[in-house]
């Protein structure tokens, strides 16, 4: 979609062409960062891609008003790939910028009213376990096992309109050394309690787009993640069309770099049970981070949009990984966890045993976005 210029050309720009080129998303309102938890927004999120892009540069989002015309309901800057987002509710909208002495305005859109096909905001001081189920499975992966961890309901607790995902110590083995090993390095670690609840016995969904609003947790030796996994948890050697993970986000804490990303990835087994898997670290994914800020200081929506055809993987709307391998085509159910493997409890320390992720909301919503 090209910008159509509305104002006149600054003196410099006499004689210039400068094209400026916008593609406007239409999605669910998966684009909500704050600092506090929050009610889910009701309505549509746009999502602005412009190119050339100008980070820093102002962006409007106008909604068309009754009798013609147009007014400002929100504004955003275009971050360093020239994206800009806005959660909106039902109506036609357009966005426009400033680039080489012009003021551009897109072409209007239509955005739609979403309704999620699924939704929980944890109210009260319990989670509902009509929904969510502990998957209380010890040592449950071969490939980073948790020799000194198993998940437990002691490790999590709602509160404040929020699901704390966390590590504890087990209580029942108080004292007691646990001795693990990782690469051929012995270590000790107290005995853990986890955090991995599922719907895996209450929802399951096959395609659209599932989305989690997260403040991730600033201790390492621990990983959060929002992830899916196929009905019945059944895999098939070397076929991801009968069954793959979905790793929507996973999380590894503070390692003091300041430039800490989240993962996605795509696993599923290969021949004899091998792990194969499609993905990584994606610091693209920061551009979402409000300036001067990290995961850990503010809410931030991380969702997959799974189509027959590929995954779309997204921030508060911005995208930064999309995959057309290893699509599955089998209903897959919701994982929220806390987990704290052998490969990292070399990081924990008793003071990281108080930090969670809080989870404000869950959504699933049925269908695909429209560009």
């Amino acid at each position: 979609m090209q910008l159509l210029a509305t104002g006149a050309p600054a003196s410099a720009d006499q004689g210039r062409r400068h094209d400026v080129r916008v593609t406007v998303d239409v999605l669910p309102p998966i684009a909500q960062p704050g600092t506090e938890p929050e009610d889910p927004v009701r309505g549509a999120a746009l999502v602005a891609q412009f190119a050339p892009a100008s980070p820093g540069s102002d962006v409007a989002f106008e909604r068309a008003v009754r009798g013609g015309g147009w007014r400002v309901v929100g504004r955003d800057v275009q971050d360093s790939a020239g994206t800009a987002t806005l959660a909106v509710r039902r109506g036609r909208y357009r966005v426009s910028t400033e680039a080489g002495g012009r003021a551009w305005s897109s072409r209007p859109v239509r955005a739609r009213r979403w309704t999620p096909d699924f939704e929980d905001t944890f109210p009260g001081s319990r989670l509902d376990t009509s929904v969510w189920n502990d998957q209380e499975r010890e040592h449950e992966s071969v490939l980073a096992p948790r020799t000194c961890a198993l998940v437990d309901a002691g490790a999590r607790s709602v509160g404040g309109g929020v699901l704390h995902l966390g590590v504890a110590l087990d209580p029942a083995r108080a004292g007691q050394p646990c001795d693990y090993e990782w690469k051929g390095s012995a270590g000790r670690s107290p005995y853990l309690l986890t955090t991995q609840v599922a719907t895996e016995h209450t929802y399951l969904t096959q395609y659209g787009i599932a989305a989690a609003r997260i403040k991730l947790q600033r201790a390492d030796g621990m990983h959060s993640a929002f992830w899916m996994l196929p009905e019945h948890s059944a895999f098939y050697d070397d076929d991801p069309a009968r069954g793959a993970e979905i790793d929507v986000m996973e999380f590894w804490g503070d390692t003091g770099r300041g430039a800490e990303t989240i993962g996605s990835f795509v696993t599923w087994h290969g021949p004899g049970w091998s792990s194969r898997s499609l993905g990584g670290k994606f610091p693209d994914a920061r551009r979402a981070l409000g300036a001067d800020r990290e995961w850990w200081q503010e809410f931030h929506v991380f969702s997959v949009e799974w189509t027959p055809e590929e995954y779309v993987f997204r921030v508060d709307g911005r995208e930064y990984y999309r995959e057309s391998q290893a699509v599955s085509h089998v209903p897959g159910y919701l994982v929220l966890s806390m987990l704290a493997a052998d490969y990292e409890l070399d990081d924990l320390g008793a003071g990281d045993l108080h930090d969670t992720a809080e989870v404000d909301w869950v959504q699933v919503y049925e269908g695909a976005s429209s560009p």
